[in-house]
């Protein structure tokens, strides 16, 4: 089986500790056996429904809010690095939000990683931080710290795929590579440089593993009104809480490329193998293209 290594980037651009794994307590900080809660699977809420005289209930859907988790970590000496040090170093690594002063600023990630994947949870505070020694931590070089963490996005991230196409002049055809090998519904991020795009937007059936675009709008797509230079090229974002259409610079120009026409189906079913949908543009520079990215969100941390 493949060694689990778990880390955590330090909020603020801070350093990284590795908490768990093959070097682990490096930074004389280390997850405690036993000290784990909230963090291998995505919170879910199931919703049912009874109406009166009904036997038993009726399934009305699922929700994933924010995931609550704690940690307990052993913080103590190292050579020349007392046990409240390793204890601010872990302190100062975590934050409750990010700095208002500072607009580039992260929250702490946890990172997950193996011999083949890779997954990463942003988390901040939800709570002050506990000491919790067993005995006198000064004597014994050695005290637990349990912090109380919250995800507002409560999936494990992991690698963003993207697939590209170009045309070879001023307009062409080709295909984009679309799959979701996850076990969440995934969003599409489209990025095109300017020129009159027609894009996709198909709906999907079957049984997973093998799904296939089907039903109403199998053969959907949406012609765009045409990207302008000005605008630097488009940004669409299927993600029903992100605005859909952005240019280059952030604005939204909904109203300008739109068309007249919405994204209809905006998630790719969990368990999409890989599919290859038509792109095409006109009226482009040569060499203009497409980069569809595909942002991988998992449940749990081997889902």
């Amino acid at each position: 089986m493949a060694v689990m290594n778990i880390s955590l980037r330090g909020a603020h651009d801070g350093e990284i500790l590795h908490l768990s794994g093959a070097e682990a307590a490096n930074e004389g900080i280390e997850l405690a056996k036993g000290g784990v809660d909230g963090f291998y699977e995505a919170p879910v809420e199931t919703i049912w429904e009874r109406a009166r005289r009904q036997r038993g209930g009726t399934f009305r859907g699922i929700e994933h809010p924010e995931r609550d988790m704690t940690l307990a970590f052993h913080v103590m000496n190292m050579p020349g690095v007392a046990w409240q040090e390793s204890a601010a170093l872990l302190r100062n690594s975590l934050s409750y939000h990010l700095d208002p002063w500072w607009a580039d600023d992260n929250l702490a990630t946890l990172q997950v990683e193996t011999d083949d994947d890779y997954r990463e949870l942003a988390v901040q505070m939800s709570e002050e931080p506990e000491l919790d020694p067993d005995h006198d931590p000064d004597v014994n070089g050695y005290a637990k710290m349990i912090v109380s963490l919250k995800a507002a996005q409560p999936f494990w991230q992991g690698k963003t795929a993207v697939s590209t196409w170009e045309a070879s002049g001023s307009s062409g055809s080709g295909t984009v590579t679309v799959s979701n090998p996850t076990d969440v519904p995934m969003y599409l991020l489209w990025v095109l440089d300017p020129g009159t795009w027609t894009i996709p937007d198909v709906s999907w059936t079957g049984r997973p593993g093998k799904r296939t675009p089907g039903g109403e709008y199998a053969n959907r797509s949406i012609t765009l009104n045409p990207v302008t230079t000005t605008m630097g090229g488009l940004v669409i974002d299927t993600d029903p809480m992100e605005r859909t259409f952005s240019d280059a610079a952030g604005t939204n120009v909904v109203g300008a490329v739109g068309g007249g026409y919405y994204i209809i189906n905006r998630e790719v079913p969990p368990r999409t193998p890989k599919t290859q949908l038509p792109v095409s543009v006109t009226g482009a520079a040569a060499g203009a293209g497409v980069e569809l990215h595909q942002v991988r969100l998992w449940g749990g941390v081997w889902s």
